[in-house]
């Protein structure tokens, strides 16, 4: 049987959007630019990698992500990137508990993205 992951509610004091891209004309040149369009806000709590952990992923793809926890939802899916203060990040993987538990938690693993990648 799997462990049943618990998180207190003051764990997810932190807040990020769910968004895309999209594209917006420039009025002053008349040139389209790639701009984040904010969606969907979501609290969520930074979850930390162990020394062994990051160990591990040196060399790999997922070398300089970090992880976020947050309540299960359907939204997860639905995004490819998100901004959490003035950064933007892509999902990178989502590790999505479905099961019929009452408390039940998604872990977001993020990568700083630079726009659309």
């Amino acid at each position: 049987m799997q462990k049943q992951v618990r998180y207190s509610p003051s764990d997810f004091n932190n807040v990020f959007w769910f968004g895309a891209f999209e594209s917006k004309v420039n009025p002053n040149t008349g040139v389209s630019v790639s701009t984040f369009s904010k969606k969907e806000k979501m609290h969520y709590k930074a979850q930390r990698k162990t020394i062994n952990q990051r160990y591990a992923l040196v060399g790999t793809a997922l070398e300089n992500t970090s992880i976020i926890v947050i309540r299960h939802s359907k939204l997860s899916d639905l995004y490819q990137y998100l901004k959490i203060a003035d950064k933007t990040y892509k999902i990178i993987d989502c590790s999505i508990d479905d099961s019929n538990n009452y408390m039940t938690y998604d872990f977001l693993t993020i990568k700083e993205s630079k726009g659309v990648n």
